[in-house]
């Protein structure tokens, strides 16, 4: 049996913030294609608990690209990681960094990400915000010329606005869907 590593609250924001793009029976489709059907009228709670694995996450996110190729995917993606970061806020997950401002708000804020998903790191790379997970499963199985993860970018993008950062977007610099070691996003300024 593959080990649970993906909490419930990592599953549940992704799976309303693609509700909140898609709709429910565009979120309903892309979870019975993806053989997750039970999650149609049973989202799992809000929690820190790991009753997912990585194979289950990636069904989900595959699917997407599936079914809306690469380019589609990246789109919606980077919608359904705005809606996410969105709803997190609202949930008051971040509300102890309304003291710090701008780019420590963030990176403490991503900090908080790494430790609710038990994934990657965030750190600063010299006057750049990263984060770096070599334990990606949005992209898992899925192999593609192009980087693919733009639902981080989408979360980034959302916990930089709400930091007050402007000008600047998250950018997929490295990813294992392109045969790279991790998936790796940066902040960087607009062009």
């Amino acid at each position: 049996m593959t080990e649970k590593t993906v909490t419930n609250a990592v599953v549940r924001v992704v799976l309303d913030g693609a509700e909140d793009v898609l709709g429910r029976n565009g979120l309903n489709a892309l979870l019975n294609f993806g053989k997750m059907s039970h999650l149609v009228d049973n989202k799992p709670e809000f929690n820190m608990e790991k009753n997912f694995t990585d194979e289950d996450y990636a069904a989900i996110t595959s699917s997407f690209h599936t079914i809306l190729g690469s380019k589609g995917t990246k789109a919606i993606l980077r919608q359904v990681g705005s809606a996410t970061a969105k709803r997190a806020v609202a949930s008051g997950v971040y509300d102890s960094l309304k003291e710090f401002k701008g780019e420590e708000r963030l990176l403490k804020a991503l900090e908080i990400y790494v430790m609710a998903s038990g994934r990657g790191k965030a750190f600063m790379d010299g006057d750049t915000i990263v984060y770096d997970n070599n334990l990606c499963t949005v992209c898992l199985n899925i192999k593609d010329k192009v980087p693919i993860c733009t639902i981080v970018n989408g979360i980034i993008d959302g916990l930089a606005a709400w930091a007050g950062i402007e000008g600047k977007i998250t950018v997929e610099t490295k990813c294992k869907a392109m045969g790279d070691d991790t998936c790796r996003h940066e902040l960087l300024p607009k062009k």
